[in-house]
């Protein structure tokens, strides 16, 4: 019998980079031990034979992690108000597998994506196939790829897998075209990919009890065997009807997140949040040249930083030098950041209807 491994996902989760044997202390004689010349996991567990004698059995772990991608984010209003993003990604000249998965988590829907029916079991095949060809249609995707979307109550993940597993991207290589359209802001998330494995994981036998702490520590292997990459995607929920207070706050609680990431300096951050509250309490007030003037502040802070944050159709994000006189001075936020946070704080002028000067 050959049990083959699940993998899980992780959303927002990082690649693991702890050494397993700290988080989970192991029985004697079991082991995970990467092989650094193969980049795959050597697993030594205990297995139970009938009558209850424990033996020591081998496995390998096949990563979907030894890729080095690269993904470049675009986004721009369309006439509907509605967000539209685009994506390229390139697989690095020392990526060791061809790249299979593009995976990210939304907060809201995608425009054109449908729910599959709450009730399969009153439901035909036919209206099944229909919602999921519905959800394809909704995706821009590059040709030889296919696009799928899994909703869920507050938001839905997207998938693109080549429709031949051996016509992904190879090392060197760049693909262009994967999209989508969301009512939801702009901001950092987190995109998984994965290259197609060695050979498919799995044990002869039962493999370890998933109790065990080997067990645990190979579930933590599966569910972080992607490589993360940071993102524009969908992540600020627009209040309907439209808020601007309420937008200007989700905004602001978002790019707080930014600090942990180390991609927004703290002192920087304390600085915008003057102008987010002042901008806040004047829209609350009824005051919108006020609130557009804390806007139009902030975005004139950020343009010191990065003097091209407001062009849409910048895809050049890895900078992380500022445009300031001093060119060997870290900028004080990140170039796609600052790139979504001014097209935030444009958004919300602009639905004010203020943005006439811009």
């Amino acid at each position: 019998m050959i049990t083959f491994f699940a993998r899980g996902i992780a959303v927002f989760a990082c690649v693991l980079t702890i050494p397993l044997s700290v988080a989970f202390a192991l029985e004697p004689g079991e082991s995970i031990v990467l092989d650094p010349v193969t980049g795959n996991y050597k697993l030594t567990y205990t297995d139970k034979l009938k009558g209850g004698v424990k033996v020591f059995k081998h496995a390998t772990f096949f990563p979907a992690t030894k890729i080095v991608p690269a993904i470049d984010s675009k986004f721009h209003l369309d006439q509907a108000e509605a967000v539209i993003y685009s994506y390229s990604i390139s697989s690095g000249e020392q990526s060791r597998q061809i790249l299979t998965t593009f995976r990210l988590a939304l907060v809201g829907k995608v425009v054109g994506s449908q729910d599959l029916p709450t009730n399969m079991q009153t439901s035909t095949v036919a209206q099944a196939f229909a919602v999921l060809k519905a959800n394809e249609l909704a995706l821009a995707t590059p040709g030889g790829w296919r696009g799928s979307i899994s909703t869920y109550e507050n938001g839905a993940s997207v998938n693109w897998h080549p429709v031949d597993s051996t016509a992904g991207i190879q090392p060197k290589g760049h693909v262009k075209g994967f999209g989508f359209s969301s009512q939801g802001l702009p901001g950092l998330g987190v995109a998984q990919l994965e290259g197609e494995s060695d050979a498919i994981n799995g044990y002869s036998g039962e493999g370890p009890d998933s109790d065990s702490d080997i067990g645990r520590q190979i579930q933590v292997l599966e569910d972080n065997d992607f490589v993360a990459r940071i993102a524009a995607v969908p992540t600020i929920a627009v209040h309907t009807p439209f808020d601007p207070a309420v937008t200007l706050e989700r905004i602001q609680t978002h790019m707080h997140t930014w600090i942990a990431m180390q991609l927004l300096d703290p002192a920087f951050s304390s600085q915008l949040d003057r102008y987010f509250q002042s901008a806040i309490s004047a829209y609350r007030l009824n005051q919108p040249k006020v609130g557009k003037k804390q806007i139009q502040t902030m975005r004139e802070l950020i343009k010191k930083e990065h003097a091209d944050a407001d062009r849409e159709d910048d895809d050049d994000d890895r900078g992380e030098r500022g445009d300031h006189d001093d060119k060997n001075k870290r900028a004080l936020i990140d170039k796609l950041a600052a790139r979504i946070l001014d097209f935030d704080l444009k958004y919300v002028t602009k639905r004010m209807g203020g943005d006439k000067d811009d």
